[in-house]
């Protein structure tokens, strides 16, 4: 089959989606990818890339299409509005060009902005094809997190407006594939009666590994070593480690590598607290390097706020860290707790709840390393026997093809 894929974010930025359009690639089927103008995690375009610069047309075997947009910058609300607003806007002067190449389905990555579905749509609807969308960050509650807006009570206009919005989106799409179980129920209130099948993130394999920065990385041999990987931003809140760190001494150490909107504050809580020391930071690393830093963990850390949205939501993360056979401390509440609590891979404690935090960390420095063992062995165990790679990928195929075959049987 032929698939046309929008995501706003692809290589080289580090999103599932680069994996998953490969995988189908190397299957046999062909992918192109509308996308923008690389500029995520650090909101700066990547070098060699720029409104006159588009980089290469393919990577892999996968046709690459990249929209002119406004870079992120900074990240206030501002820029981030015009970023996707931009995408969205600019993606639809594509559309007459790319509906001459005989696409039999549209696959799009629904990851935050919504605002994606809006060309998705209208290209699947100008060619009378299907829409399949796999959707990670439900909207607009997830929006309205990221904006510090409460969605309880009577809603105004502006809550109205932006569920009417986005159950509109929605309805236009032919599947929505879920990332979350509890993503069904939430649809359905809004409105949304699009056919839902729960599909997970994968464990996603490791690059071919690059372990040399890793094993140059001067860690305290004394300290029980914490990594986090991945983007740092509002909802990790990561400068709540500053408490346990205070606590802990030279006993803990974080090894937090990645980037985003918060690390700078996290940055500056710790020098203010005066334990900036307990801290090293590599900011954003290749993939192929991850593994390599993941080895020089203890344990692994996977936050995520209190929120009712964020509570439904399994962190891509969380495959990943079990994937890697490490026992993983989960501050957060809900599906990811779920998961950890259910496969044996390590301790919990209650999102935002510092002191519960502090205790978690306790209790897993407290075990010995045969059992740490056995929890990293247990994480790799589950995450082979429910999030494997091989078997998602069969059953994403077979979903896009079930659709394919009702939109052509209509």
């Amino acid at each position: 089959m032929k698939l046309l894929v929008v995501s706003q974010y692809y290589h080289p930025e580090p999103f599932r989606i680069t994996d998953i359009c490969e995988e189908l690639v190397k299957r046999g089927h062909a992918v192109d990818v509308l996308t923008s103008l690389p500029n995520i995690p650090g909101g700066r375009f990547y070098e060699g890339y720029g409104w006159f610069k588009k980089g290469e047309k393919q990577h892999n075997g996968v046709g690459i299409e990249r929209v002119r947009v406004i870079r992120r910058g900074k990240g206030g609300a501002v820029r981030l509005v015009l970023n996707c607003a931009s995408f969205a806007v600019n993606s639809l002067f594509h559309i007459g060009k790319l509906s001459k190449n005989g696409y039999d389905a549209v696959f799009t990555f629904n990851n935050s902005p919504i605002t994606k579905l809006i060309p998705a749509n209208r290209f699947a609807k100008k060619n009378k094809i299907p829409n399949i969308v796999f959707l990670l960050d439900i909207w607009p509650q997830s929006m309205l997190f990221l904006l510090g807006i409460k969605d309880t009570g009577k809603r105004g206009f502006i809550k109205k407006a932006a569920y009417r919005f986005c159950r509109n989106l929605y309805n236009k799409a032919n599947l929505i594939l879920i990332s979350s179980k509890g993503f069904t129920a939430k649809l359905r209130e809004m409105g949304v009666n699009v056919r839902t099948s729960y599909f997970p993130n994968y464990a996603e394999e490791f690059k071919s590994a690059d372990d040399a920065a890793a094993k140059e990385l001067v860690l305290p041999e004394e300290s029980f070593i914490v990594g986090f990987f991945g983007n740092v931003g509002k909802a990790q809140a990561l400068e709540r480690t500053v408490e346990i760190s205070k606590k802990m001494g030279k006993k803990l150490h974080w090894l937090i590598v990645g980037d985003g909107g918060s690390l700078q504050m996290l940055k500056d809580t710790a020098a203010e607290n005066s334990v900036i020391n307990s801290y090293t930071f590599t900011g954003r690393v290749a993939p192929e390097e991850v593994n390599g830093y993941i080895k020089r963990c203890d344990a692994v850390f996977l936050p995520l706020e209190d929120h009712e949205v964020l509570n439904l939501t399994v962190p891509a993360k969380l495959q990943t860290y079990m994937y890697a056979s490490k026992p993983v401390i989960a501050f957060l509440n809900g599906a990811g707790a779920e998961v950890v609590s259910e496969a044996e891979c390590g301790v919990t404690a209650r999102a935002g709840d510092v002191e519960d935090l502090y205790r978690a960390i306790t209790e897993i420095m407290s075990v010995d390393e045969e059992r740490l063992l056995k929890m990293g062995e247990n994480g790799r165990k589950y995450c082979e026997e429910n999030f494997s790679r091989e078997k998602l990928i069969d059953k994403l195929i077979d979903e896009i093809e079930y659709e394919i075959e009702r939109k052509t049987a209509k």
